[in-house]
Parts: C-alpha cells; sequence; structure tokens
C-alpha cells in the first residue's frame, strides 16, 4: 500500500512551512553567533555538524526505544512528559 501522487504532495507542501521556521532560526542563529558573538564560521560549522551526527546515531535508537515502549498512555506519550520535565528543570 503506497501513496497516490496527491498524497505525497501534500506531506510534500505540509513539510514547507516547518521547514521554512528551520531554515529562518537556524539562519538567525547563524547571524547571532558569528556576527553577535565572534565565533568563527569553521567554528560554527564543526558545531552543526556534531550536532547532525548526534542525530544520525540518537534518532534510531530512540525510535526502537519509542516503539518497545508498551504503557496504558501509549508509546509516545510518556517520553513527552519525561523530556518535558528534563527539560523544564534542567532549563530554568
Amino acid at each position: 500500500m503506497g501513496l497516490n501522487k496527491k498524497e505525497m504532495a501534500s506531506y510534500g507542501i505540509g513539510a514547507v512551512g516547518k521547514d521554512m521556521v528551520y531554515m529562518f532560526c537556524a539562519s538567525y542563529i547563524l547571524y547571532y553567533y558569528q556576527d553577535i558573538l565572534g565565533v568563527s564560521a569553521i567554528a560554527m560549522g564543526i558545531i552543526l555538524l556534531a550536532a547532525r551526527v548526534f542525530d544520525a546515531f540518537n534518532d534510531p535508537i530512540m525510535g526502537v526505544v519509542v516503539a518497545k515502549t508498551r504503557t496504558r498512555w501509549g508509546k509516545f506519550r510518556p517520553w513527552l512528559f519525561i523530556v518535558s520535565d528534563v527539560f523544564c528543570t534542567t532549563n530554568t
């Protein structure tokens, strides 16, 4: 069972808004770090590369962890609660 062309186009168009927001944020972060804080372009490239490499390994691992989670609240909801609590306590 595959997607027809209309469904594929709908998913693609739906991702445009998300990707526009991401590119706006990424562009601003690069400007801020390089022009305001004075971080070199090479250092910024290495930082962003390290983040992408971390994501390349972390995302499949977390996908397996979430897929194997069995709770009465579902697979993903407990992880949302855990991560939101951790972020709230570490970022305040």
